[in-house]
């Protein structure tokens, strides 16, 4: 019987290899396939070929990428660009939680001698986060959790001055600028136009920050001096590759989707479609904001404006992703319903 051990021991390994197609594709055509190639094999063989491995492999994978029609290529693409931006920015958010602490007060007060006003005295304020709502928010913290905030800062350390206005801001600014590319500080960003003139330089991993905070009164302004992390070396690298990842797994969902409401009713399919694109759209204002703070952090490495992840943390886009996300979640175990129960040799 060494013939038919063979033969059963490369059949099991043919079903092993049809895995990779969906399982109601191998309900369907399964054993059909199996009774095929081992017809077609040697009599005493007990493996696959490597063209057949190779061949089912890559078929079963293509197969579950498969979408067909304009409304179907059409919500992958959509699919997959969501996927890949929430993906895209939690790999960022991952990224930016290997920052490290930030500096004493000694070490930012040597940091920043140089653009500090003569004869200088003033306690710096600490902002120990990485990225958080703004600490002079009374708010209670769930209100923030839930609902969102308006304004997500970067932690920091940072030091405030008021100065006369008979020294125009754009003239100190421009001097504490001067000041630390003496000591050895490299330009990150500059902006001495309008009423808020700003610098900001990095070097080691820090980054110094000098700029205006307006008119406090008639005669006033303010000015603010502060020490912040760049981009940790992480978050690019971390960023790539959610955005691989949620792009590939945002099709692969879409497909499955797609094919599970194909034998549905109309009804059935229209529900469907409708918790999915009522998702979609309630993720929208989130995916915008991110999707554009996203591109930005390719481009601005040394002066971080606002993370990755922001758009799910904006006022009222916050709760609207939550309740994106919940409905997606939701549709899925209805698009599986959605599909006949199916009973068949190769059921895995």
């Amino acid at each position: 019987m060494p013939e038919h051990s063979n033969r059963a021991r490369l059949a099991r390994r043919y079903r092993r290899l049809l895995l990779t197609y969906p399982r109601s594709y191998r309900h369907r055509h399964g054993a059909e396939i199996v009774t095929t190639l081992l017809d077609a094999a040697a009599a005493d063989g007990d493996r696959p070929s490597r063209s057949e491995v190779v061949d089912l492999l890559t078929s079963g994978i293509r197969f579950r990428f498969r979408v067909w029609g304009a409304a179907g290529i059409l919500a992958a693409i959509t699919s997959a660009t969501f996927a890949a931006v929430a993906l895209g920015a939690f790999g960022g958010y991952l990224g930016w939680q290997t920052a490290p602490p930030l500096p004493s007060n000694a070490e930012v007060l040597r940091m920043v001698e140089p653009a500090l006003p003569p004869g200088a005295s003033a306690q710096p304020q600490r902002w120990d986060f990485i990225f958080d709502d703004n600490p002079e928010y009374t708010d209670p913290r769930w209100a923030y959790l839930v609902g969102g905030t308006d304004e997500y800062p970067a932690g920091k350390v940072f030091f405030q001055f008021t100065y006369p206005y008979d020294k125009p801001p754009q003239q100190v600014v421009a001097g504490a600028d001067k000041q630390l590319r003496a000591a050895g500080w490299q330009p990150a960003d500059r902006q001495m136009s309008g009423c808020c003139p700003e610098t900001a330089l990095h070097r080691n991993g820090w980054l110094v920050e000098v700029f205006s905070e307006g008119h406090l009164d008639e005669s006033h302004y303010g000015l603010q001096i502060a020490v912040a992390r760049t981009t940790p070396a992480a978050v690019l690298p971390l960023t790539t590759a959610g955005l691989l990842a949620g792009g590939l797994a945002g099709w692969l969902v879409a497909a499955w989707a797609f094919r599970h409401i194909q034998e549905s009713s109309p009804a059935r399919r229209a529900l469907v479609v409708a918790v999915f694109g009522a998702g979609l759209l309630a993720l929208l204002p989130a995916t915008a904001l991110s999707t554009l703070t996203l591109t930005a952090s390719y481009f601005t490495s040394h002066h971080p404006t606002e993370p990755a992840w922001v758009g799910y943390t904006f006022i009222f886009f916050r709760p609207l992703a939550y309740l994106g996300a919940a409905a997606i979640v939701g549709g899925l175990p209805l698009a599986k319903l959605s599909t006949p129960s199916r009973r068949g040799p190769l059921t895995a």
